[in-house]
Formats: C-alpha cells, sequence, structure tokens
C-alpha cells in the first residue's frame, strides 16, 4: 500500500496509452499460437500432453471409460476383398511380356497375395466377436459390481455405479470429475447406447474388421486411435467419427489405448502387433494394468503357437507358468466371447 502511494505521489504511470506513440506498436503473437514453436522440438511436451488430454477430453464427454482392445494385421482381407485383389493381380500378370521386370514384378505380388488368404477366415470371426461384444454391452450388459475398471484409469468405480450415479446430461468438455455414459434418448428404453466399446488402431486388416464388427450393431459405435505414418492416411471408414483419434507419438496412442482397456483381443499380425500385445501382457504380469486378471485373447491358435514358442519362455525360466496360463488361445468365437464376458460382465445375455 505504501508503494502505491509513493508511485501515485510521484506521478507515476503504470501504462502507457499506445495512441500515445508517434510510431506504430510492435505487434506480437501469444506463444500458443505460433506454429513454428509448437512444431518445434522445444515444444515436444506440450505436444505429448496435448495428445493425451485432447483424447482424455473427448472419450469422456463422449461416454467412453470401457474398452475392450484388438491388435492384428493391417494387411489381412476379407474373403470378397481377397478374391478382387487375386483377380486384378492374375489378370495383371497374364497382360505383362514374359519375361519381363514388369512380369516378375507382379508374379511376385501374386504369391505375396497368395500368402494371406488363411487370414480371411479370421477377418471374419474377428468382425462377428466385435459385432457380439457390441451388442452385448447395448442389451444391459455391465461390467461386474464387485471389480473396479480395469486399465491405468484412476477411476474406482465401477461401470454399474457410474450407470446409476451420473446424470443423463453429458458433462462440459472442461469437466473431468466423472465419467459419463450415454443414455437412449427416443423413450423406449433407459439402458445405455454403449458401456464397452470396441478399440482399435484405426488402419484396416483385422482393425478394420473390428471397427466394422462394432457398426454392424444399430447404433453401435467404436474407437479408431491411428497413428500418422508415411504409407497411411486417415482411418478405416467405421471408426465412429467422433471417436476418430490420430497420433504422433507411439507411446502416448498406446497409453491411450490402455487407458480404459478392459480386455485384450489379438488377431494374427507381424512387428507391430507383437509389440503391443507384449507391452500389454507386461502391464498386465506387473500389475500396471490395476487388474492382473485382464483377459488376453490370442485369436489364430495355430498361428501363435506356431510364431512364438510360449513354453520356451517357462522352460528358460523367464516367465512364469500362471502367466503363460492366463493367455487364452482359441479359433472360436463363442469361445472368445464367453471368456471375455464372463470375466468382465454380470447380466451376460446372449449375443
Amino acid at each position: 500500500m505504501k508503494r502505491d502511494a509513493d508511485e501515485a505521489a510521484a506521478g507515476w504511470v503504470p501504462h502507457r496509452d499506445p495512441t500515445s506513440y508517434k510510431l506504430p506498436p510492435v505487434q506480437t503473437v501469444r506463444a500458443y499460437r505460433k506454429q513454428d514453436f509448437l512444431n518445434s522440438s522445444h515444444a515436444r511436451s506440450i505436444r505429448v500432453m496435448c495428445e493425451y488430454e485432447e483424447t482424455m477430453q473427448r472419450l469422456a464427454v463422449n461416454g467412453v471409460n470401457a474398452t475392450v482392445q484388438f491388435f492384428g494385421s493391417a494387411r489381412a482381407l476379407d474373403q470378397e476383398s481377397w478374391e478382387e485383389k487375386h483377380g486384378e493381380l492374375t489378370a495383371a500378370l497374364q497382360a505383362a511380356e514374359p519375361g519381363s521386370t514388369e512380369a516378375a514384378a507382379t508374379l511376385a505380388a501374386l504369391e505375396k497375395h497368395k500368402s494371406l488368404e488363411w487370414m480371411c477366415d479370421y477377418i471374419g470371426k474377428t468382425r462377428e466377436l466385435a459385432r457380439r461384444l457390441t451388442k452385448w454391452s447395448m442389451m444391459g450388459s455391465s461390467l461386474s459390481r464387485s471389480a473396479s475398471l480395469n486399465g491405468v484409469s484412476r477411476s474406482k468405480q465401477s461401470l454399474a455405479e457410474l450407470d446409476t450415479t451420473c446424470p443423463d446430461k453429458p458433462p462440459s468438455p472442461r469437466d473431468f470429475s466423472r465419467a459419463y455414459l450415454p443414455h437412449a434418448t427416443d423413450g423406449a428404453s433407459a439402458s445405455r447406447t454403449n458401456s464397452l466399446f470396441v478399440c482399435t488402431g484405426g488402419a484396416g486388416g483385422f482393425m478394420e474388421a473390428a471397427n466394422r464388427g462394432a457398426s454392424d450393431v444399430p447404433g453401435g459405435r467404436s474407437v479408431g486411435m491411428g497413428i500418422s505414418l508415411p504409407f497411411e492416411s486417415g482411418l478405416n471408414p467405421f471408426v465412429t467419427p467422433e471417436l476418430a483419434f490420430e497420433y504422433h507419438y507411439f507411446f502416448t496412442r498406446k497409453l491411450c489405448m490402455a487407458f480404459h482397456m478392459q480386455a485384450l483381443v489379438v488377431a494374427p499380425g507381424g512387428f507391430g502387433t507383437c509389440d503391443e500385445m507384449f507391452e500389454l501382457m507386461t502391464l498386465k504380469q506387473t500389475g500396471k494394468m490395476g487388474d492382473s486378471t485382464l483377459p488376453i485373447v490370442l485369436l489364430g491358435t495355430k498361428y501363435w503357437k506356431r510364431v512364438i514358442d510360449w513354453q520356451a519362455f517357462v522352460e528358460a525360466g523367464t516367465v512364469a507358468q500362471r502367466d503363460l496360463d492366463a493367455l487364452f488361445f482359441t479359433d472360436s468365437v463363442d469361445e472368445a466371447f464367453e471368456y471375455i464376458t464372463t470375466r468382465i460382465g454380470i447380466n451376460v445375455p446372449a449375443a
């Protein structure tokens, strides 16, 4: 107070009106609007936080707080698409000059394409499993009241508890204090539209099949968490638009995938699929998922037991037998559906 009185007595002016200058004032740009800075190495931490916070905000507003994650190769095709591509390559080979570079390249592409045919069956199974899980979640099913939300979510309430405590009005985009489960608005049913959401990496192949399976259910929604890659552009058309995400950082994407995960389904895949699968297995094994009972389904028994010698881990003493026994290998949609729903749900209707 004394300082204010002294400055006033001295005639000090705390701010000068820019119009009193003879020269125009210097124009400035706020830091959060400087694209060159935001895209620089100095702002990397800001970009990481943007990817995380924007995801959490949008998931909360759309009522997503429990997911079943689907991993799998982006190269797989359904039977119709495979046959169409096979026809195109066969015609191109017939049209190519024998012995030419073009003919050799086309023949190589055709042989590679033939090697993918076995996955067509699993594309159909992935789509059907995603459809059934989405339908199950929309028929009044909910997670067990005795279990907290799985994943790395800090929430300690079960979906059933949230369903009875949250009002119908969704929270403001700024309100992260509670989760929101959307309810039907047509008056025909008071049940929520989704309690468990299919989530994928948003690309083609098995990811597209899972998103498509969710969309086969009227009103079914699903999440797509894509990654920016030079050979991919956009997400598959079956991802729900308001639940479509694209990440620059793999680790941020993985965190967002794991955050609300209640179950994991791994279809046949390559390095990327194995990378994500083993990381989730590690999180489960070390208790970082919050619940060590996370159901993990490996769809494609012959494939997964051929490309990875699982028992060798145990025999070498690097993995405990109980961790291996916790993996569920199957080729059956019925078995996968029952395995997941009986471990995470109550009020389990047929789907």
